[in-house]
């Protein structure tokens, strides 16, 4: 009797697992894959932890590193990697740092310029691992930021290929061949000047390569994945229109149906992943609601519908050539100016990916690592403010404004057109039903905040209470119609940027 109540027991059991099993290849099949489509593309929404995300870390290192330290700006990129050491790089140091600034996303510049993949790869010889300084750059930040409660992003901004052309055409590209996006090289361009589709088939094997080994949770494309920027900078391309063709009209980007096929690659990789992830482009590159749309260190005016980002460069553009990599002639804007547009660009719907270049031996230059902890310390104590924030329906007042809006608006005239905000300078953004008001510097005593007037978006009567993050003070305020007026304590909670949080019933 027991024999048989046990063998009814044990098939009651294989029937649950092989159900379960047959439940789990259905949910499985059950996934809506993307096609090679933009519609189909168009049904990808931006992830939460995006969208709750305002700040990340990424580095530029490499050849220019290399050049710049040598004094060489004339020397070849395959010479530069040949004498690139990086004997000071520590992945676990360079983690740590990024986490210690309050970066919420992090990760590498994977492929630069040039056809060197800072990436062990199976595809080309050229990379960071076999040649130069030996080290799997991409491979030991991926591992060390899995530790973290960091989201690992990479960033690619190259179309030369290097080595074998791909997995299956092992024509070899020399590094002194000349790989532009325009030219006559014989197996690399058609008759017309473009690329060919051996060429496009190599570049897309190795994009795919630098999300398959890593699984990244967020990847960004630069200006040669679909060349708009260009011509945007030329005026020739305003709002995504046409308006002016008397000079040569071209854009330089990767074919539209390669595009297509690696986001939906990265896409539906994600999907067999378990995991959430966002693309991000530059200017007009693809179609609206695909992904998230970049502005290279630059800013926006107005309060954006869609999320975007702003990869912004923590040195000043003082001294051309490579001013990505360091460099102590650019120096290093303070931990106040990238505050203050940390919380500009988020209470317009943005977001920051600031560049943190290190030395070419890879180690950060001192001043660079006390200006992150600065902005460290601030988001650690108003950070309530700005991560997992949404924008309110005011980004902001007061008579600051961005006079350089788009793309390279923050390098212009070296930097000395970036807004300089003054206690009238307010910025909002919104959490919970709190409101935050973000002043941009120290009032003398007395504030008047117009927005928060109850002739304005708050009825009277709607504010519980107002505190100044990281003060014990009791605030003094009164709100009339036209304005909430609030005293503030003689004793500064920080260094900048001062944040009121605005309670309501």
């Amino acid at each position: 009797m027991k024999k048989a109540v046990f063998i009814v027991l044990v098939m009651i059991l294989a029937c649950g697992c092989v159900e379960k099993q047959t439940n789990q290849v259905v949910k499985q099949e059950s996934k809506e894959y993307y096609e090679a489509d933009w519609n189909s593309l168009q049904k990808h929404d931006t992830p939460q932890w995006m969208l709750d995300a305002k700040f990340g870390i990424y580095s530029h290192w490499g050849a220019q590193s290399v050049k710049l330290e040598l004094g060489q700006n004339d020397m070849p990129d395959h010479e530069a990697i040949q004498n690139w050491k990086g004997e000071k790089f520590n992945a676990k140091e360079w983690v740590d740092l990024f986490q210690r600034a309050g970066a919420q996303f992090a990760g590498p510049v994977a492929w630069h310029v040039n056809g060197c993949l800072n990436w062990d790869s199976k595809i080309t010889d050229w990379n960071t691992a076999k040649k130069g300084p030996e080290i799997d750059i991409y491979g030991e930040l991926a591992r060390e930021i899995r530790k973290t409660d960091m989201k690992l992003m990479a960033s690619f901004h190259s179309s030369t290929l290097w080595g074998p052309m791909s997995k299956t055409n092992q024509i070899y590209l020399e590094p002194t061949g000349n790989y532009k996006r325009r030219g006559n090289t014989p197996g690399v361009h058609t008759p017309e000047g473009r690329y060919n589709s051996e060429y496009l088939n190599g570049w897309l094997e190795r994009m795919k390569e630098g999300y398959e080994l890593h699984q990244p949770d967020m990847v960004w494309v630069d200006v040669g994945f679909g060349g708009t920027v260009g011509p945007e900078l030329r005026k020739q391309l305003v709002g995504g229109k046409v308006v002016e063709t008397e000079r040569e009209f071209a854009i330089d980007g990767i074919r539209e149906d390669i595009q297509k096929e690696y986001i939906s690659s990265y896409f539906n990789a994600a999907l067999d992943w378990g995991k959430e992830v966002e693309f991000v482009y530059k200017s007009f590159d693809i179609p609206p609601g695909v992904a998230m749309r970049d502005i290279e260190n630059g800013n926006l005016d107005g309060l954006q519908f869609d999320p975007w980002m702003a990869d912004i460069n923590m040195q000043q553009h003082i001294t051309w050539p490579t001013v990505w990599f360091y460099n102590p002639e650019n120096y290093i804007k303070d931990a106040n100016i990238l505050v203050d547009m940390l919380v500009d660009i988020t209470s317009k719907n943005g977001r920051i990916l600031l560049n943190v270049p290190p030395k070419a031996d890879g180690s950060f230059a001192e001043n660079v690592k006390e200006e992150l902890y600065k902005i460290g310390d601030w988001l650690k104590l108003n950070g309530e403010a700005i991560y997992g924030t949404t924008s309110w329906t005011i980004y902001g007042e007061g008579p600051a404004f961005i006079k350089n809006e788009g793309h390279h608006g923050q390098g212009k005239n070296k930097g000395t057109e970036i807004p300089k905000y003054t206690s009238e300078d307010i910025r909002y953004t919104q959490k919970d039903g709190d409101v935050y008001a973000i002043v941009l510097d120290w009032p003398e005593a007395v504030l008047d905040i117009k927005a928060l007037g109850y002739n304005g978006k708050l009825y009277p009567g709607e504010i519980k209470k107002i505190s100044l993050l990281g003060s014990n003070a009791e605030l003094e305020w009164t709100q009339n119609a036209e304005s909430l007026t609030i005293v503030f304590p003689k004793e500064k909670p920080c260094d900048f940027a001062y944040v009121l949080k605005v309670e309501r019933h």
